[in-house]
């Protein structure tokens, strides 16, 4: 295509865009058009994006399309605020996409070796899990990302997503565990320095009051929030003291995000304790003066009212039904009918069926029964429709989570049938290659012992072939009183008696048993009398395995004053080879 046609195209859809925006501005307000942004400012940037969702949701999609279209954002950025805008949203279609596009975007090439980018949209599903109340996925993405972090070495992130699952077992009915978690949070978070660890300290207490609230704890709610409070303070008071170490947060390039930031944390801190109070009161809340619980709540309630959170979407669904406990039922109508303007025709919920209820409760006390009995009939409604909608949406959930587990199944199981005629096939031909390999290495080896074994016996035979006499006998032969003890010992056969002791000797020959040693240390090597008789034993035992076949290694052994094991092992040490193995290279 060429450049010139590239441009125009280009700039006919920068008009087309503009006009769009000039459309819808002008549908939802009189302002001047001057008010109206270039294109290429702020209101088609990422950040002017995130912040008209918390406000207008609707309005931060268009200028989403809007800033794809001009292309200030990227594909993959452009889905990744799509999921958070949806995140967001009270309709579960919607949320049902955030969680395909961020179960996608753990799969793309741009997050894969990005454990920010991964962090970033983990949380996004745990939003999700957390909305839809489905808390085995949440405790699936909590604790993937809890991994992800000690993994990286993150600790603040890390304990910040510990305390979702702390929350998330407490809610689960493991309360003390849970608790204690949450509390391990808190402790690890409890420092000041750095911005990250306070925002992630504030998250943590805020698990914590979401989990004492669902036990009705609402005393321990209160200290908290005084908590969350006190550390804000504190970084406002002393902000330089706080490092920008954050992912989350960093005030350098826009510090009126600080200020949101602050009245957000702040508003929310004083709706939990607001809530708190408001649930303290006694079934007659008539003390209310000053320093009364009734008194505090409204106090905390006002704050949070004026707060710029306090308006949102959000803040106003949650701060109603404090204003129900309140008895402020105008107030809560009020907000209802704000929030039901925002619901738009979004009303197959649980939160619409919570209005209907509450306002059912706000008729009956100003006594106007039959607006009241109105209401009812309608929650009724709601909630049976509801109930069928949820049990046929869990029926046709479990049917296809069986009929794609079954499909699984049958796959898998072909695949493992086929691997497993492939790995038996492997091993078969492994198996006889080793075989084969064994039987070449084991005749390799035998040849080779047994040339060894011929090749020591040749030699053993050449010792032999000498006079079985002691050395000194054969160096210089003489007669003497040694040579007359080793001949009896020899020809007498007193070496086959197993008993043969160095005594009998002596006594014998009648000499003492010094004399004894002193010939054996002069005649005989300097060898021990055991030793020494010990030589005369395999010497004769040799002889025998040289000429006298027919005789068993048993009976040379018993012959010469052996144990068959004595003579094995005697033997052995002697010759370097065993009596079996001198008598089969023969």
């Amino acid at each position: 295509m060429p450049a010139n046609l590239q441009n125009n195209m280009k700039q006919i859809a920068h008009i087309i865009v503009f006009i769009s925006l000039l459309v819808i501005s002008g549908c939802g307000n009189n302002h001047s058009l001057r008010q109206l942004p270039h294109l290429g400012h702020t209101p088609y940037q990422q950040d002017s994006i995130l912040v008209a969702y918390a406000v207008n949701p609707e309005r931060a999609l268009v200028l989403l399309d809007s800033a794809l279209v001009i292309g200030n954002i990227s594909d993959y950025r452009g889905q990744f605020i799509r999921a958070k805008i949806y995140c967001k949203s009270l309709t579960e279609q919607r949320i049902d996409s955030a969680i395909t596009i961020c179960t996608a975007l753990l799969n793309h090439d741009s997050v894969r070796n990005e454990p920010t980018e991964q962090a970033n949209i983990l949380d996004m599903l745990i939003a999700t899990a957390r909305a839809k109340t489905d808390y085995e996925a949440y405790l699936r993405w909590a604790t993937q990302k809890a991994e992800l972090c000690q993994q990286q070495g993150e600790e603040t992130e890390r304990w910040r997503t510990e305390a979702d699952i702390g929350l998330i077992m407490t809610t689960l009915g493991q309360e003390d565990e849970g608790l204690a978690k949450l509390d391990e949070a808190i402790s690890h978070l409890d420092a000041p320095g750095s911005i990250d660890r306070m925002d992630a300290f504030v998250v943590a207490c805020k698990r914590k009051i979401n989990a004492l609230s669902s036990l009705k704890r609402y005393n321990e709610v209160i200290p908290l929030g005084q908590r969350i409070l006190d550390r804000l303070d504190h970084y406002e008071q002393h902000a330089k003291d706080y490092a920008e170490d954050s992912y989350r947060l960093s005030w350098s390039d826009n510090p009126s995000d600080r200020d949101r930031y602050l009245d957000f944390s702040r508003a929310q801190a004083w709706g939990f304790m607001a809530t708190a109070y408001s649930h303290s009161l006694t079934p007659d809340p008539s003390p209310r003066g000053e320093g009364s619980n009734y008194q505090k709540a409204r106090e905390y309630l006002a704050l949070f009212d004026q707060s710029g959170y306090g308006k949102t979407f959000a803040a106003r669904r949650f701060i109603a039904p404090t204003q129900m406990a309140l008895g402020m039922y105008d107030e809560a109508l009020a907000t209802y009918d704000e929030v039901e303007r925002r619901m738009a025709a979004d009303t197959l919920n649980e939160d619409y069926a919570i209005i209907l209820r509450s306002r059912a409760i706000a008729a009956r006390e100003k006594k106007h029964y039959a607006e009241a009995y109105y209401y009812q009939t309608r929650n009724a409604e709601l909630s049976k429709v509801l109930s069928d909608s949820l049990m046929k949406g869990k029926a046709h959930d479990y049917a296809a989570r069986y009929h794609a587990q079954e499909q699984q199944l049958q796959i898998q199981e072909k695949e493992s049938e086929a691997q497993r005629s492939h790995i038996i096939s492997v091993a078969i031909a492994v198996i006889a290659l080793l075989a084969i390999a064994f039987a070449v290495y084991f005749f390799h080896q035998k040849r080779i012992v047994t040339e060894k074994n011929r090749a020591l016996v040749r030699m053993i035979n050449e010792q032999a072939e000498e006079p079985l006499t002691p050395l000194a006998h054969r160096e210089e032969p003489q007669e003497g009183l040694f040579y007359t003890i080793d001949t009896a010992i020899r020809t007498e056969r007193l070496y086959a008696n197993v008993s043969l002791q160095r005594q009998d000797i002596c006594d014998r020959f009648g000499i003492s048993r010094h004399a004894l040693n002193d010939l054996l240390t002069e005649y005989a090597g300097g060898l021990s009398f055991p030793q020494y008789v010990n030589n005369i034993r395999l010497e004769e035992a040799l002889r025998m395995l040289r000429y006298e076949s027919s005789k068993t290694l048993t009976t040379i052994a018993n012959e010469v004053g052996f144990t068959p094991a004595n003579l094995r092992e005697q033997f052995k040490r002697k010759y370097g080879m065993t009596p079996a193995d001198y008598r089969q290279n023969q």
